[in-house]
This record gives structure tokens, sequence and C-alpha cells, in this order.
């Protein structure tokens, strides 16, 4: 008789348990990972100088530790040189387009580790106003950029600053011109949600 009462009551514990676990599994919200879209803005002068630039992104967070994301870059620069009495010597522009990928590791909240392989096209044009010469050049270039950077994220967006270098090195990238070596690369930016998706039960 005993060991009939503790068996029913062996039974009864875990129909309760398995049928506990199943409602749990059947209330659970499964939220979708959202789509960002944001990037940086740059914007610099000095005498004689002017810089203005656009880097777009678009993000997909796969989990809390990978981003992927599609970037452009937009950049526009124009240099003049002058003499002592304020006449122009020399003018030139310089017009950048870009096109690459990245991925976005987070080992730790807050940092993160980025790789961005990308194309880039660079459009010159250069007039001396002391002999009267002037031409132009069109150069493009592969670029890898790596680097590190400190940033929030969360599914209400996201902000980030980072400092990166260019790993290809190439002399017609637009890191390296005018330079003996790639020179740091130093972006922020932030982002916010275009799709969240639908929440699943």
């Amino acid at each position: 008789m005993r060991f009939n009462f503790l068996t029913i009551l062996l039974f009864s514990l875990i129909s309760f348990s398995v049928n506990a676990q199943n409602m749990i599994q059947t209330n659970k919200i499964e939220t979708p990972s959202p789509i960002f879209f944001g990037g940086g803005i740059v914007l610099g002068g000095g005498a004689g100088s002017f810089q203005f630039g656009l880097n777009p992104e678009l993000v997909k967070s796969l989990n809390p530790y990978i981003d992927l994301g599609a970037a452009m870059n937009l950049y526009y620069a124009s240099y003049k040189s002058m003499d002592l009495t304020g006449n122009i010597n020399a003018r030139s522009n310089n017009t950048q387009f870009g096109l690459g990928g990245f991925l976005r590791a987070w080992p730790m909240d807050q940092f993160f580790i980025q790789v961005q392989p990308e194309y880039n096209w660079t459009f010159t044009n250069a007039k001396s106003y002391v002999n009267g010469n002037s031409g132009s050049s069109n150069v493009s270039a592969p670029s890898v950029l790596a680097g590190i950077g400190y940033g929030k994220r969360s599914e209400n967006g996201f902000s980030y600053f980072s400092v990166m270098f260019d790993l290809v090195n190439s002399m017609q990238s637009p890191y390296r011109m005018g330079h003996l070596t790639a020179q740091p690369i130093i972006r922020a930016g932030v982002g916010f949600p275009v799709f969240r998706g639908k929440k699943k039960a």
C-alpha cells in the first residue's frame, strides 16, 4: 500500500514538472535582432583647406557578440596654397568614393574589434596659378581596415569610436596618399534601428 502511494506521488511530480516546462517553452518570446542604419560625418578645415565626408553604414546584429555590415565612403577635400600677399599659387580638389563590408566582434562589453575590406576610387584635379599648368588623375585601390573601438549597442541603437589602419598600405590608397606610411583612420558614428521584425512566441 505504501509502495503504491509513493509510486503515484512520484509519477504525479514528474508529470507536473513536464507540464510546467512545456508551459515555460510555450510562453517564451523570441526577439529578432534588429537592422540598424547610421554612420559618421567628417567635417574639417583650416588655412586654405576644407574637408567633408560621409560614412553611412547598414548593420545587422547577429548575436550579442557579432555584427555584420555594409559601408560606403563619400569624401571631398579641397586645398589651396597662397603667397604672402594673399594670392592663390595652386589649388587641388580630391573626391573619394568607396564600398565595403565589415565584421565587428565584441569580445568584451563596450569594446570591439573590426575588420573592414573595401575598395576605393580617388579622383584628383590640380591647377597651378603660377605657370598655368593643370592636370587630373584617377586611381583606385583595395584596402583592409583593421582596428579596435569603444562603443555601446542595444536594440535601440549604437554609438562608437574606433581607430583603424589599412593593412594593405597601397600607394594608391586614400589612407596612404601623400604620406610615407599608412595613417590612422579615426571614426565615430551612431546608428538607429530601421527594422526590428516581429516577435515570435
